[in-house]
């Protein structure tokens, strides 16, 4: 199975989240069977010559969105609108991405913050997953709030919707900002009368830190801390610092450990 994750060059904290895909891509050929790819808008440099030597294929992807979000950047007098937010916005067009792929239709997409803990594509292939499947945000049986970090997405479906989602997005880009922005276009786009359109993952497929250790999670997702925060959260992200309870100390440690075993090999 295809596995995507994407990252910005120009983005402010390029560095650290380059670091979190070290450690992504490291566990995932640890533990898994996937096939990684990085939708990269970038030059090359020593991360790409890194992901390179692990087998990770580059695709050169500049997201579609990219001038909408500087544009709303300039209104809001933030200049790193663009770079920050455009890779997030990447998943969006990937179901057009593989439409010149070897013809598969079953993809994984995560964020760039997880750890792979073990194989999941055998259930992520048995898993209903008509548009997309995805796993609970804060709690874990509220499905309707549900968090897109650890998507499987089913891209020949997707792709029926492509041209119109993209509009949807475009045109509601500045509402979008007050609901987690992509996370909130998939929520709005995807429902009909009778509700959400999504299939279900199991929350040990996008297990959060501040959940608590689950021997049996396969991926763990650092929503909301990261582990490069961990040592500023006080004097720098005091906003979240609520998301710190349950094993969140204690997988930032287990990252560091992974991170170095990464960068070795």
């Amino acid at each position: 199975m295809h596995w995507f994750f994407a990252l910005t060059e120009d983005s402010t904290a390029f560095r650290e989240y380059a670091d979190m895909i070290m450690v992504a891509v490291h566990t995932a050929r640890k533990f898994t069977s996937l096939v990684s790819h990085c939708l990269y808008d970038g030059g090359d440099s020593d991360f790409t010559q890194w992901l390179t030597q692990h087998d990770v294929r580059i695709i050169r992807h500049r997201s579609f969105l990219r001038d909408d979000l500087a544009e709303l950047g300039r209104r809001k007098n933030n200049p790193h609108f663009a770079a920050a937010l455009s890779g997030a916005f990447s998943r969006v067009e990937l179901p057009g991405l593989m439409a010149s792929s070897d013809g598969a239709t079953r993809v994984l997409y995560t964020d760039c913050d997880v750890i792979f803990l073990g194989e999941v594509v055998p259930e992520l292939e048995a898993n209903p997953c008509e548009y997309f499947a995805v796993a609970p945000e804060g709690q874990q049986d509220d499905y309707v709030n549900m968090n897109t970090g650890v998507m499987q997405m089913n891209t020949e479906r997707l792709r029926e919707s492509l041209s119109e989602s993209r509009k949807y997005i475009r045109q509601n880009l500045a509402e979008l900002e007050r609901e987690s922005w992509d996370e909130a276009a998939y929520r709005w786009f995807y429902r009909d009368s009778n509700g959400p359109l999504w299939d279900r993952l199991r929350p040990e497929l996008n297990w959060k830190p501040y959940w608590g250790w689950n021997p049996q999670a396969r991926i763990i997702h650092f929503h909301g801390p990261k582990p490069y925060q961990r040592s500023c959260l006080d004097s720098v992200f005091p906003e979240l610092k609520y998301l710190t309870s349950g094993s969140y100390y204690e997988l930032c440690e287990q990252w560091s450990e992974l991170l170095a075993a990464a960068s070795i090999h």
